[in-house]
């Protein structure tokens, strides 16, 4: 079963983690982001002597575990950043995970999706909003969402067409999904 988690995405393991109580899903996700605890524990602890690592690890532990049942989760590392530094900044105080607008704009848009994939009413008018906001887009976006999703473009060839960089067509895909997103969760209190 292990084996069979590890190759599930992080969306996936803290869906059955807060769905299905599954342990072992939130071990292979603490697994996962164990390098990012430790590197970013090491300084702390290099740095305040009165820090017991055999104390620290095991609450870190715990709050990240609580804090799974509980919070909206869209970037692990984020959710994970953030419970550390409130952890070292107030150990007794638990600051909750607020993920980045654009997180919450994606996930909310992903729930929408993964909904409409089970409803036809849902579906239809999914695909009617995401066609409005898609019109909306500047062209130069709109054409590279199309290009890379509904025509299947790989970053070399968008990079040849538009001759940037393959990062820069990263960076600029991000940034149009982005504002895709805004759009499209924002066209609903603009008539």
């Amino acid at each position: 079963m292990h084996q069979q988690l590890t190759s599930l995405s992080d969306k996936e393991l803290i869906s059955r983690t807060r769905k299905q109580k599954d342990r072992e899903a939130e071990g292979v996700l603490m697994e996962r982001y164990s390098h990012l605890l430790v590197a970013i524990s090491l300084p702390q602890l290099n740095n305040r002597t009165n820090l017991d690592p055999n104390v620290v690890f095991p609450n870190l532990l715990q709050r990240l575990s609580a804090s799974l049942k509980t919070q909206s989760i869209y970037k692990a590392n984020e959710w994970i950043l953030h419970t550390l530094r409130g952890y070292f900044s107030k150990q007794e105080k638990t600051t909750p995970f607020y993920p980045s607008r654009d997180g919450r704009d994606i996930l909310h848009i992903e729930n929408k999706v993964e909904k409409a994939s089970t409803n036809t009413i849902d579906r239809e008018e999914l695909v009617v909003r995401l066609e409005q906001a898609l019109q909306r887009l500047p062209a130069e976006d709109r054409s590279l969402l199309q290009d890379f999703y509904l025509e299947n473009k790989s970053f070399t060839e968008l990079a040849a067409a538009k001759g940037w960089n393959r990062d820069k067509v990263r960076n600029q895909l991000k940034a149009s999904k982005n504002k895709l997103a805004k759009l499209f969760i924002n066209q609903a209190y603009v008539k």
